[in-house]
């Protein structure tokens, strides 16, 4: 996305605006890229009517290089031929002007659904909504991009007493703040230096990389969801949690830091995810499951993960010879310092070496931190609910490797030795070997 991390497509994040007296007092309306793009100058007279009107209703378009990646939803639409040229239809300027105007008061729960009018009027036409809350307890500022041939072009509206969108792209040194203690500050590259798991584990960048693009991919086809919708989708998502009452639901939710708002945010972004793995998927899952049911027989495995690969082999030594039992596992994890982890998994998940796997059995050592896999217990494929979700969940998995191959990743904090061993791991082939489920 061509603007600063400060503003939000799928979620809103509250963030402090310093301002003096006179910019709050300043009127301000702007259709253009709201950071660091530059102010026409004006030769109106200050005071004057020419002066204020260009104050309350300024028009500035900005072009700029968009981030859509090829292939994607968005990415389709804009060389679609709808928009080719430079500058968007007079008509489409207008009526995304109007509709900012219209949301410039409301929260983003509601200026998405309204959204939906306005997508009607122009189908086919990609356009993504993103915000910035000037405070806690504020109102928020709006942007619409709209991706055209070569680049994107963005359109804002700030009402009178908003904080100028020029200075939307000026930062205070307390955003690089993580954390304070005793009054000492962490900053964001002092952090990442602490997290050096990053930079070890592929599996944590991965998670990282593909929360971006499901809301990249999220922002070209929302989840717009009705009132109805939403209270179902609420409902489901605290049965998931075991939030049963409101003052549970109540804590769950102070510890995060959301209010309600924020609450239906996140269940609105779940609600689309589980909409595009659907629709990613297809009508495939049922399909697969017939043609090899064995591969999805339920297991449940201990992995056991050591530091070097010989650690892992001598263990994978002794559990073999120390035949079936789950004290074999427990002693590797108190002797031999193995982090163990129960999971249940596909059969197909750890490869052709799974393929006759029984209790007890012992697999791998698999992958570069290496892991040995002891199957606990074998229960035989049935296609249910859960087993389609598997099956779906697994295609979303292939369908998100391929993106991250295809994906421009630049990291802002690290060196480039460890960047770039990080971004050859996301853009490895899918592992074989059970490796996939190992890591």
């Amino acid at each position: 996305m061509p603007h600063s991390a400060d503003h939000n497509t799928d979620h809103s994040t509250d963030r402090s605006a310093d301002r003096s007296t006179a910019d709050r007092a300043a009127p301000s309306a702007a259709v253009g890229a709201p950071l660091g793009a530059a102010v026409d100058a004006t030769e109106s007279p200050a005071g004057s009517a020419a002066h204020r009107a260009t104050q309350s209703a300024a028009v500035v378009a900005a072009v700029g290089a968009t981030e859509t990646p090829v292939g994607s939803a968005a990415h389709r639409a804009a060389q679609s031929g709808v928009h080719r040229g430079v500058v968007p239809s007079a008509r489409l300027l207008t009526d995304v002007l109007a509709y900012l105007r219209r949301i410039c008061d409301r929260e983003p729960a509601e200026a998405r659904l309204l959204l939906g009018g306005l997508r009607a009027e122009h189908e086919g036409v990609p356009m993504r909504l993103v915000w910035q809350r000037d405070h806690p307890g504020g109102r928020c500022h709006y942007d619409m991009l709209l991706p055209v041939g070569d680049g994107t072009v963005s359109i804002a509206f700030a009402p009178d007493l908003a904080l100028p969108w020029p200075l939307r792209g000026s930062r205070n040194s307390g955003e690089q703040v993580v954390v304070r203690v005793n009054g000492m500050e962490v900053a964001m590259e002092q952090a990442m230096a602490v997290l050096d798991e990053l930079w070890s584990d592929a599996s944590l960048a991965s998670r990282l990389v593909d929360a971006a693009l499901v809301a990249q991919e999220l922002a070209g086809d929302p989840a717009d969801l009705s009132a109805a919708e939403l209270q179902d989708a609420l409902d489901a998502f605290r049965r998931a949690r075991g939030l049963l009452t409101v003052e549970a639901t109540q804590e769950w939710m102070a510890e995060r830091g959301l209010d309600h708002a924020g609450l239906e945010d996140v269940v609105a972004q779940e609600a689309g995810i589980a909409r595009l793995r659907r629709r990613v998927a297809g009508d495939r899952a049922e399909s697969l499951f017939a043609a090899a049911p064995r591969s999805y027989d339920r297991l449940c495995v201990v992995f056991l993960r050591y530091p070097r690969v010989e650690a892992a082999r001598a263990a994978a030594d002794r559990l073999r010879d120390g035949g079936p039992g789950s004290l074999a596992s427990a002693a590797e994890t108190l002797d031999h310092g193995a982090d163990a982890r129960l999971r249940r998994l596909f059969r197909a998940e750890l490869g052709p070496e799974a393929a006759d796997a029984a209790p007890g059995d012992v697999l791998g050592p698999y992958g570069p931190d290496p892991v040995v896999v002891q199957v606990v217990e074998v229960r035989p494929a049935t296609f249910d609910d859960a087993t389609r979700q598997g099956i779906e969940q697994r295609l979303f998995d292939d369908w998100l490797a391929g993106r991250r191959r295809e994906a421009r990743v630049e990291w802002v904090w690290g060196d480039a030795r460890r960047t770039e061993a990080v971004n050859q791991a996301l853009r490895a082939p899918a592992a074989e070997d059970g490796l996939t489920a190992a890591r």
